[in-house]
């Protein structure tokens, strides 16, 4: 079953080491935490309304530094807005211990 951001960080601080401090009653089990915490993540649905908005936005830019990105294979809304793909410009600095998903891309 896919669960929301939400409901993952509220089962991941209820297994391991941070179920000894976590604050508040243990709603779930050991196991519970463990299957929520590691589960899929629930798709978010994203409205019509809410691309329309953003896209208005980013057509109106014109500054130098928004246009940077704006050829770049992730730049579009869709990757954008997708939680498990990175922003195109997490890849400015791409060192090893820089916590960001590294991937492949072909530049244009």
């Amino acid at each position: 079953m896919p669960y929301s951001e939400k409901q993952r960080r509220f089962a991941c601080a209820q297994m391991g080491k941070s179920r000894k401090n976590f604050k508040g009653k243990k709603s779930l089990t050991k196991k519970e935490a463990e299957e929520m915490c590691k589960g899929p993540l629930k798709k978010e649905d994203i409205s019509e309304e809410l691309i329309d908005e953003i896209k208005d936005y980013f057509r109106n830019q014109q500054d130098e530094d928004y246009l940077a990105f704006d050829d770049h294979p992730l730049s579009d809304i869709k990757s954008l807005m997708d939680p498990n793909k990175p922003a195109p410009w997490d890849h400015l600095t791409n060192d090893e211990d820089d916590e960001d998903l590294d991937i492949d891309i072909e530049e244009r």
